[in-house]
């Protein structure tokens, strides 16, 4: 990145439509103290000079600049909020820490809030080991970039994206084409009756009741080596999984969440909303703003019979939805409640499912980081995701591929959550995952 280009900053952003989702989901986060809408990524090295180019591009970084001096302005009435450039010269601050034990993450990182009204919505932090191995953690507020829009941040700071002022433009979301209201109105209603025949009660959920202010969320994290993740990859497509090992794994943590309501003995039907990428292939761009649409699964307790059965029903549901053109016009929904009060779309966002947003969440977002292994050409010897840690559900699974080797984040609230059913989430998702079909 070179210091003598000038840039020009953007003066203002519309948030997306699935912006102001996050935006809209603030709201829980305000109600469960505990929750927390921020993704972290983990970066660990050999040795701390791995990391000056990493911190040198980060500091150099226009986009990160732009991000250190940004407000957001929610509107009124019918305006669409916006992020404001404020040009007051902010620069990012690295904060550092030291750990005797390698690859412990302090709580003070892991539990640190940051808001939509944080100085800036993005925070970097280096550990130091007593071993002299290093840590770099990446957070950021969810309302300014999604899993992809992620991973394109990385290239930048890897020095694999060119920033020219034209380039630099396409970090940015672009303004969207103006669709006719009657096209709205009708698309409106249409998408409408779908979500609320998908999410309409009742929803078994692990969320069954209130957390308190003070309770954690914690991570675990299983690992599987070359064999298993081969045969992981077998079995999915064993069990009929079409694209990829993604809804094989989805289907096997709906059968973990099953069996802990079985257990509380409230089972009943799943609901899951999966996140789907909005983007065109190839290009740079946009990396701020979310891109995405989503993918709405809903699984009886009939679908859960088997998880080949699960993944049939998934399979089933994703080739209607995408030939009913469903992620497209949810996403002009999206976009057309961007004018209409938070308090008001969150009302009519789960109002069909009595207040549940999900039965349990999924991420895939560490497909986007399948093939990042290192950083300004310093090899990684390992990199962790963890996603929002969200309430409610106050459960969500993720999954991420590093070196090949598959390996799955449990980030979960502890007050959710009990030990016993943790130890039998780790058990059983093996049954279900390396299981001979």
């Amino acid at each position: 990145m070179s210091q003598n280009l000038v840039l020009k900053f953007p003066q203002k952003i519309y948030l997306s439509g699935a912006d102001c989702f996050h935006l809209m989901l603030e709201i829980n986060s305000k109600k469960h103290i505990s929750s927390n809408n921020v993704i972290r990524i983990i970066f660990h090295f050999d040795d701390e000079a791995s990391v000056d180019p990493i911190i040198n591009n980060i500091k150099l970084s226009p986009l990160i600049t732009w991000l250190c001096n940004i407000s957001l302005v929610k509107g009124v009435l019918f305006q669409k909020p916006y992020w404001k450039y404020k040009n007051t010269g902010n620069k990012i601050a690295i904060k550092k820490h030291f750990c005797a034990a390698d690859k412990f993450i302090p709580n003070e990182i892991l539990n640190r809030k940051i808001n939509i009204h944080s100085d800036c919505p993005i925070e970097f932090d280096i550990i130091k080991y007593a071993s002299k191995k290093v840590a770099l953690v990446i957070s950021w507020h969810h309302i300014i970039m999604d899993g992809r829009g992620s991973g394109m941040l990385m290239q930048h700071l890897n020095n694999q994206t060119p920033v020219t002022n034209k380039l630099f433009s396409e970090f940015f979301p672009n303004n969207k084409t103006k669709t006719s209201l009657f096209r709205y109105i009708k698309n409106m209603y249409e998408v409408k009756a779908f979500i609320e025949k998908s999410s309409k009660a009742p929803i078994a959920t692990v969320s069954k009741r209130n957390i308190s202010s003070n309770a954690a969320f914690k991570v675990k994290t299983i690992l599987f080596n070359t064999l298993e993740t081969e045969k992981i990859d077998s079995n999915s497509k064993k069990n009929g999984a079409r694209f990829g090992s993604n809804i094989f794994l989805m289907s096997c943590c709906a059968h973990i969440v099953h069996e802990i309501n079985l257990l509380r003995q409230s089972p009943g039907t799943i609901w899951i909303p999966i996140p789907q990428d909005g983007r065109k292939r190839g290009g740079f761009g946009p990396i701020i703003s979310n891109c995405i649409s989503f993918l709405f699964y809903r699984l009886t307790v009939n679908d859960l019979t088997s998880v080949k059965q699960t993944v049939q029903s998934i399979n089933h549901q994703l080739a209607e939805q995408i030939k009913l053109d469903m992620p497209r016009k949810y996403n002009m929904l999206l976009n057309m409640m961007r004018h209409i009060p938070l308090k008001l779309y969150h009302f009519l966002s789960t109002n069909a499912s009595k207040g549940v947003v999900a039965s349990f969440l999924y991420s895939s977002a560490g497909e986007d980081f399948r093939d990042l292994n290192s950083l300004t050409n310093k090899p990684a010897n390992d990199v962790l995701i963890l996603p929002p840690s969200t309430f409610p559900p106050g459960l969500t699974f993720s999954f991420l591929r590093f070196n090949g080797n598959l390996k799955m984040n449990i980030v979960y609230c502890e007050d959710t959550i009990s030990t016993k059913e943790l130890d039998l989430i780790e058990l059983h998702i093996k049954k279900y995952i390396l299981g001979d079909y």
